[in-house]
């Protein structure tokens, strides 16, 4: 029997059947996009912004659970930034080998700047 190693791990086909978008994006690329869309942000670093963007282990409520998940939802409010998020995170599901890929998304979240449905 193999190893369990990273790369093996890695190695092997996946599927991932609940991948919430807004959940998805890359630190850097929430920086970039909020910088370009002038959107304040509690922090402006990657290291800082990781402990904001991850729920605590215990959550008291939902409400605390899905706060961290207002500012990917404030960068995602025009359509070349949902693109952009989308394509990277194709990317990064196809580094990790994962073949089939079950998005989700709530369009209407995404409205707060123009966008219709």
């Amino acid at each position: 029997m193999p190893e369990l190693t990273y790369e093996f791990v890695k190695s092997l086909p996946k599927a991932e059947l609940h991948c919430h978008l807004d959940g998805s994006l890359r630190m850097g690329t929430i920086l970039e996009l909020a910088k370009e869309q002038n959107i304040e942000l509690p922090a402006w670093d990657e290291e800082n912004m990781k402990k904001i963007l991850v729920p605590p282990l215990t959550c008291e409520s939902l409400e605390e659970y899905l706060k961290p998940f207002d500012i990917p939802v404030s960068v995602l409010q025009t359509r070349e930034a949902l693109e952009r998020a989308t394509y990277e995170l194709a990317q990064d599901c196809a580094e990790g080998n994962i073949r089939y890929l079950e998005i989700r998304f709530a369009p209407v979240l995404d409205t707060q700047k123009g966008l219709s449905l």
